[in-house]
């Protein structure tokens, strides 16, 4: 009987609702981001998708919940760089392997840089301006970023190694706090997702310089990529879909087809560029895998480069 069980559910399923895990609090950037997928591929699944928030812990809580779930593709995990590739070099041990306890999906979202801005005030309109700034008046200008946002740190970290800035470094822990601190000129620079600045940049306080991947951004054309002034400062994260490894193989291209074909709507396109994030579609599962490790080598050497000493 048991022999049978897993191709008899990957023949039925969904029976029943799916639940999406959720590695934030609700109403985070990727907690709305993953309610748009699951209101989306609700829509043709059959069932509901619906999400469950465990947030906390840089998302192991999370991930450790997911991969300790029944693989029948009732439970599948909305994840991301970090929780996929960043704490492998941040953490000396996790709970969870992301490549062995996990089986990929799809991918979700494949562009999601974080943006360079400094305060308003500050007399620089371009990265060029910045760095001469900067380095005319050295120990002065210090750069922020959230900590609970793993590619904002290594972000600033990067540009400010790369660019030998010797930028005074200042962490946070609330994004909130953050912005509004650059914004009232408590510190200068920041490293932040393009969302979270939004709102001190449309009130005037604070002005973008750069987007840090690859190519420009697609919503935001005038916005220059970081590596055009500073080569090889590249910061672009994913998010994605997986499911318990040993899920049936059948069910997990099942939930591809559907969260693909969700993804190639118009709908979903312009909700991501309002988030300051795009997507190239699902792929298959054998690409969001290929993407998964080709991350996880990509943060490795940036943990190198940056000495990050695992906690």
């Amino acid at each position: 009987m048991v022999a049978i069980a897993g191709p008899a559910s990957a023949q039925t399923w969904p029976s029943r609702p799916v639940k999406l895990i959720v590695p934030t609090g609700a109403g985070a950037a990727t907690d709305v981001m993953a309610r748009f997928v699951a209101d989306g591929v609700s829509r043709t699944l059959g069932q509901p998708m619906f999400v469950e928030n465990i947030p906390g812990a840089s998302g192991i809580l999370a991930h450790e919940a997911a991969a300790r779930a029944v693989p029948d593709g009732y439970t599948v995990l909305f994840t991301n760089s970090s929780g996929m590739a960043i704490n492998l070099i941040s953490f000396k041990q996790l709970p969870y392997d992301p490549t062995r306890d996990f089986a990929a999906v799809s991918l979700v979202c494949n562009i999601a840089p974080q943006m360079l801005s400094v305060n308003a005030d500050l007399p620089v309109k371009t990265v060029s301006e910045l760095i001469a700034y900067a380095k005319a008046n050295p120990g002065k200008l210090s750069i922020a970023f959230d900590t609970t946002a793993g590619a904002a740190a290594f972000g600033a970290k990067l540009f400010n190694k790369r660019a030998d800035l010797g930028l005074i470094e200042v962490p946070y822990r609330s994004a909130a706090q953050m912005t509004q601190d650059v914004a009232s000129g408590v510190n200068q620079v920041m490293m932040t997702s393009i969302v979270a600045a939004n709102g001190v940049v449309q009130a005037g306080k604070v002005r973008r310089l750069a987007i840090t991947s690859e190519q420009r951004f697609p919503g935001l054309p005038d916005l220059p990529s970081l590596r055009e002034t500073v080569p090889g400062v590249v910061i672009d994260g994913f998010f994605a879909i997986v499911a318990p490894a040993a899920t049936p193989v059948d069910v997990i291209a099942q939930l591809n087809r559907h969260i693909d074909q969700y993804l190639g709507g118009a709908e979903i396109h312009a909700r991501l560029l309002a988030l300051g994030l795009d997507t190239a579609g699902g792929g298959t599962p054998e690409s969001t895998a290929q993407t998964i490790r080709t991350e996880q080598e990509r943060w490795r050497a940036v943990g190198k480069e940056l000495n990050v000493e695992p906690q």
